[in-house]
């Protein structure tokens, strides 16, 4: 077992509003997400501790937003779903289970009716549709729903505008034009449908379009130009307000972690704290992807 944060990682995996990300031979220092976050066993079980309660083992756990704890992955594979807590599904799985904890074991039963083969084949594949879909499954049985959240049709609508406009700096105006609302309705919709801001979603479509060029090594200053970005200085503080990393280190960065870049659909902000320890509580790191 490593100590500290250590790990070998396999994927990334970002939409809007879920992240997913898996691991193995990981044993954590003391940490806090910004999101509500779910852990699922591929093979056994996992460890899992926090403040109150000492390490004990889980197939499934789920952990509440800024709730501080550690994971020992017990030399097996896990499968995390971060989810953007003023989401949807995050409301209803905070009414769900945290009446009393904010850590604590699920029915291990949710991810046996998939079959661990299922998201196994799915990481190897990189497959970024299949995967939100087997998430969108996993999380309807945990919930005990028979359909998906409905979305607004013309929060869909300006969704898709955007998304086939990543070339350029697109106005809220513009956007609320094509759907008929006002400015203040579709930024009330965003805000309420998705957790976040119409604004922020533009910045994260042009950053993820722009991301693939990067991965490319295609000059900077040229992708800058081509996504709409004022320079290449502008199309850096971008990317390290989305996704913590300057496009100069990306390359560097997937070698650590492979990037699945799921351009359809949009990235959000995970933001992780690390603690020296569970007596001082220092932050000593922070990590933002």
């Amino acid at each position: 077992m490593g100590k500290g944060d250590s790990g070998h990682t396999s994927a990334l995996y970002v939409w809007n509003g879920l992240c997913v990300f898996w691991g193995t031979s990981f044993h954590t220092h003391p940490h806090r997400h910004n999101t509500l976050q779910l852990v699922f066993d591929l093979d056994k079980e996992f460890l899992l501790k926090d403040e109150q309660n000492d390490w004990k083992a889980y197939s499934a756990a789920i952990i509440k937003a800024s709730h501080l704890h550690q994971l020992d992955s017990n030399n097996s594979i896990q499968l995390f779903l971060y989810l953007e807590q003023e989401g949807s599904y995050a409301k209803l799985l905070r009414e769900k289970y945290f009446s009393e904890n904010d850590m604590l074991g699920m029915a291990p039963l949710h991810i046996g009716k998939l079959g661990t083969g299922f998201f196994k084949k799915l990481l190897v594949r990189n497959q970024c549709d299949h995967m939100f879909q087997g998430c969108m499954i996993l999380l309807r049985d945990i919930l005990e729903l028979a359909e998906p959240l409905p979305m607004d049709a013309r929060v869909e609508k300006a969704m898709h505008f955007i998304k086939q406009h990543p070339f350029k700096r697109l106005r809220v105006k513009e956007v609320a034009h094509v759907v008929n609302l006002s400015e203040s309705r579709i930024r009330y919709l965003f805000k309420k449908q998705l957790g976040q801001s119409i604004q922020s979603f533009m910045l994260w479509m042009r950053v993820i379009a722009s991301l693939n060029d990067v991965l490319k090594g295609k000059q900077l200053t040229k992708t800058a130009y081509d996504y709409g970005f004022s320079d290449a200085s502008h199309m850096t503080k971008s990317f390290v307000d989305v996704i913590g990393v300057p496009p100069s280190k990306i390359k560097a960065y997937e070698k650590e972690v492979k990037i699945v870049s799921c351009q359809e659909t949009n990235f959000f902000s995970l933001r992780t704290d690390i603690i020296s320890d569970w007596n001082q509580k220092e932050i000593i790191q922070h990590i933002k992807i």
